[in-house]
C-alpha cells in the first residue's frame, strides 16, 4: 500500500545545479520522460530512459534490465563499477509518494533502488530545473512534433527510427542509410523488408537479411515471418541491435515487428 512506502529521497534544483557545476564525477542523472521530450530539452549530461507500455511491463516483470533501455553510447554510465548516486526526474513531479504504483517513473525508481545505494527524485522535475537553471540544460527544440507523443515507438515519420524493444528498432530506408544514426544507436543488424531498398555499404552480409516483398496486396509476408524472427533473435543472442525497415517504415516492416512481439 502507498502508506507503507518508505519516504523517497528528494533533491532540489539548486543542489543538482551545484553538483553539475562541480564537473564530472557527480551523480548519474536520469530523464524518465519520452524520447521526444528529452530531445527537445534535458538536464545537462542526463541519460534518457523511457519505453513503450509493452517494455514497461517487461521491465516490471524483470524481463529487461535498466541497462538495456539506455542507448548504447550512454550505457557505460549505468554499468560503471564505482558506486554512484542517482537522481531521476520527469516533467514536473514534486513528491514521489503521489505516483501511481504502475506508473513508469514509479517502476523505474523501484528498479534503480535494486541497483544503486542512493536514488533520489528531482523535486519539480525538468519544468522547475529548466526555469531556474536554463544554462544547465541542453537539447534541440522540436516545434514540429506534438508534445502529446508519449512513447518513442509511435510511427511518427519526423521522429526517425523508433525503438520497439531493447534490441529491436523500426525505421525507413532513409534511417538505415544514415551511418551516423545507426552507429549512435548501436545498430549492426539490418532486416530489409523490400525488394528494392539498397543494402547499406557499412553493414556486412552476415548481418543483413532481405525479405523480397513489395508493398502491395499480391505479395505474401507470412511465408517469411519465421526466417525474420530467427534473424532478429540472432541479433539479440549476439547482444546486438537490429532494425527492421522497408521504404517508409510503416507497413511491411511494422508488420514484421508486430509478428515478432506476438511470437516472443
Amino acid at each position: 500500500m502507498a502508506g507503507d512506502r518508505l519516504p523517497r529521497k528528494a533533491m532540489d534544483a539548486r543542489k543538482l545545479a551545484s553538483l553539475l557545476r562541480a564537473g564530472p564525477g557527480g551523480p548519474l542523472v536520469i530523464d524518465s520522460r519520452s524520447f521526444v521530450e528529452y530531445n527537445s530539452g534535458h538536464v545537462l549530461r542526463s541519460v534518457n530512459i523511457c519505453c513503450s507500455k509493452l517494455v514497461k511491463r517487461r521491465l516490471q516483470q524483470g524481463k529487461v534490465t535498466i541497462a538495456e533501455l539506455i542507448r548504447p553510447a550512454s550505457r557505460w554510465q549505468v554499468e560503471a563499477a564505482e558506486p554512484q548516486d542517482v537522481v531521476v526526474y520527469d516533467q514536473s513531479t514534486r513528491d514521489a509518494s503521489v505516483l501511481a504504483a504502475d506508473s513508469f517513473l514509479s517502476i523505474l525508481l523501484s528498479k534503480l533502488d535494486g541497483c544503486f545505494d542512493s536514488v533520489a527524485i528531482l523535486t519539480g522535475g525538468f519544468a522547475t530545473f529548466s526555469s531556474c537553471f536554463p544554462g544547465l540544460c541542453e537539447g534541440k527544440p522540436t516545434a514540429l512534433l506534438p508534445m502529446s507523443i508519449s512513447q518513442p515507438c509511435l510511427p511518427v515519420p519526423s521522429v526517425g527510427l523508433t525503438r520497439i524493444l531493447p534490441h529491436l528498432y523500426l525505421g525507413s530506408q532513409k534511417d538505415v542509410l544514415n551511418k551516423d544514426l545507426m552507429t549512435q544507436n548501436g545498430i549492426s543488424y539490418v532486416l530489409n523488408a523490400s525488394s528494392s531498398c539498397p543494402k547499406p555499404d557499412f553493414i556486412c552480409e552476415s548481418r543483413f537479411l532481405r525479405i523480397p516483398i513489395n508493398d502491395n496486396y499480391c505479395d505474401k509476408l507470412l511465408p517469411w515471418l519465421d526466417k525474420s524472427i530467427e534473424f532478429i533473435d540472432k541479433a539479440k543472442l549476439s547482444s546486438c541491435q537490429v532494425i527492421v525497415h522497408c521504404l517508409a517504415g510503416i507497413s511491411r516492416s511494422a508488420t514484421i515487428a508486430i509478428a515478432y512481439i506476438m511470437k516472443t
